[in-house]
C-alpha cells in the first residue's frame, strides 16, 4: 500500500495533501491570491507610484512585494525601479535570483566543486585497480581466514 501524500503549511502549520510540490496550504494559497490581486490593482489605480510607496500604500511586508516582483507579476505595469535584493548580497537587482556577482561566483564554485569531485572519483577508481580488485573488507577477510590456518 502507497503512502499518504500529506504534509505541512510551511507558513500556519496545518497538515494538507499538497497538489504537485505546493508547500502551502490551499487556505493559505488562498490568502496569498487575495493579497497578490489587492496589490495589483493598487498598481493599476495609481501608476508610477515605487515600490516603497507600494509597500507603504498596501501595508504588505516588502518581502511579499519582491517576490511579486520576482515572479514577474509587474511587467508593464506601471510600477517605477520595481527591484528587490539579491538572495546573497543584498543588491538591488530586477531579475533573476542573485546579482552577476554573485551569479557567477556561484557559478564558479559549483565548477570547482564538479572538478573536485571528479578528481576524487577518479583518484577512488585508481585506487581501487590497483589493489589487484580487492576492497577492504575482501583483504581483511583473506587476513583472517590465513592466520585461522597457520
Amino acid at each position: 500500500m502507497e503512502g499518504l501524500n500529506i504534509r505541512n503549511c510551511v507558513r500556519c502549520k496545518k497538515i494538507f495533501a499538497p497538489v504537485g510540490k505546493e508547500k502551502i496550504c490551499p487556505e493559505c494559497r488562498a490568502k496569498d491570491i487575495e493579497i497578490e490581486e489587492r496589490v495589483k490593482a493598487y498598481v493599476r489605480d495609481h501608476r508610477g507610484i515605487t515600490v516603497n510607496q507600494l509597500i507603504e500604500g498596501t501595508g504588505v511586508p516588502a518581502k511579499i512585494i519582491w517576490r511579486m516582483i520576482q515572479q514577474g507579476l509587474f511587467e508593464n505595469s506601471g510600477l517605477l525601479d520595481a527591484q528587490y535584493p539579491c538572495g546573497n548580497c543584498g543588491k538591488l537587482i530586477s531579475k533573476d535570483v542573485y546579482c552577476s556577482e554573485c551569479a557567477s561566483k556561484l557559478k564558479e564554485n559549483a565548477q570547482k566543486f564538479a572538478a573536485a569531485m571528479t578528481s576524487k572519483r577518479k583518484r577512488a577508481a585508481e585506487k581501487k585497480t590497483q589493489s589487484s580488485g580487492k576492497t577492504f573488507s575482501d583483504s581483511m577477510y583473506d587476513e583472517i581466514n590465513s592466520s585461522r590456518n597457520r
